[in-house]
């Protein structure tokens, strides 16, 4: 049966595996490389396009050839991270400054997942280490789910990208104006975001191209709802008085991986763009996905 009760976004979880997945660096794809013609390969917004990356045919929209993700741009600077009105762990609301990154415009769905080779179950009832099918079963075009921060980071590898850092995931989402949802101040609404009360929500996920009018000012879409997304940092409630003001992440320390987006089955208000999540790395469950992100060719020097 799906698991609709308030404790899934309170403490209490589907703890599988318990043991640490420690990481002390960033993935080595976190700087690309830049081919011999990048100055004839500009991009949508006039930056060097690294090896592998490509203009689709949609205006402002790329494709990462390897595993075929379309991504959008985030540009380089400044954005205002954290809330006063949430929790204690995200304060004190403080001016980060990031890189530039292109970032998945969908969830990693079934269809990317099986396409990379990796392994998978076919049934909601496998006691396999890896994803297996939700309740529902399994739809290419929906997100991938009951995946670990062990395994999505895997999938990154793989594909030659990493994941967000919790900065850069808040960012994709926030855009450099400190709004409240991806889309800005309005709530939320069935057209923008899944959460429970959501009908398709009452059966299943929705599809990774759902709820376009819900797009962050970026052009990615459910980083409110449908799957919560695994960031690469590990938590600590006290990141944003701790860790620089510049490409911040903390990747070592702690039990838990940070989560973002809220999820299906959670309350609207969980769907909020600086609510901050974790789980044990090894934790799966079926409102558990994430996405990819692909750094900037150069890092771009602030004014």
């Amino acid at each position: 049966m799906r698991r609709t009760d308030r404790d899934a976004r309170r403490g209490v979880h589907l703890l599988l595996i318990t043991c640490l997945a420690a990481g002390s660096a960033l993935p080595a794809t976190a700087v690309p490389a830049l081919g011999a013609d990048a100055g004839d390969r500009l991009g949508w917004h006039d930056e060097p396009m690294p090896d592998g990356l490509e203009r689709a045919e949609a205006e402002g929209e790329y494709r990462w050839t390897k595993d075929g993700a379309v991504m959008v741009w985030v540009s380089p600077g400044a954005f205002p991270m954290g809330s006063e009105t949430g929790p204690a762990d995200e304060r004190p609301v403080r001016e980060v400054w990031l890189d530039g990154f292109y970032v998945d415009k969908h969830e990693v769905s079934w269809a990317l997942w099986k396409a990379s080779g990796l392994p998978w179950a076919p049934e909601p009832g496998s006691r396999m280490p890896y994803p297996k099918a939700p309740d529902w079963g399994i739809r290419d075009d929906e997100p991938v789910v009951n995946v670990s921060w062990t395994w999505a980071r895997e999938y990154a590898e793989w594909a030659g990208k990493r994941l967000p850092t919790e900065a850069e995931w808040e960012k994709a989402a926030r855009g450099t104006d400190g709004r409240t949802w991806p889309w800005g101040e309005e709530p939320p609404s069935f057209e923008r975001a899944v959460w429970r009360d959501h009908p398709v929500a009452k059966k299943s996920l929705a599809t990774v191209d759902c709820c376009a009018a819900g797009a962050s000012p970026w052009g990615a879409l459910n980083l409110a709802g449908n799957a919560y997304e695994w960031c690469e940092d590990v938590y600590d409630s006290r990141a944003y008085s701790t860790l620089p003001e510049r490409n911040p992440v903390k990747l070592d320390g702690g039990r838990y991986r940070v989560l973002r987006g809220g999820a299906f089955l959670l309350e609207v208000e969980d769907l909020r763009s600086a609510l901050r999540y974790r789980l044990y790395p090894e934790d799966r469950a079926d409102y558990i996905g994430f996405r990819t992100v692909l750094p900037g060719v150069t890092a771009t020097a602030e004014p």
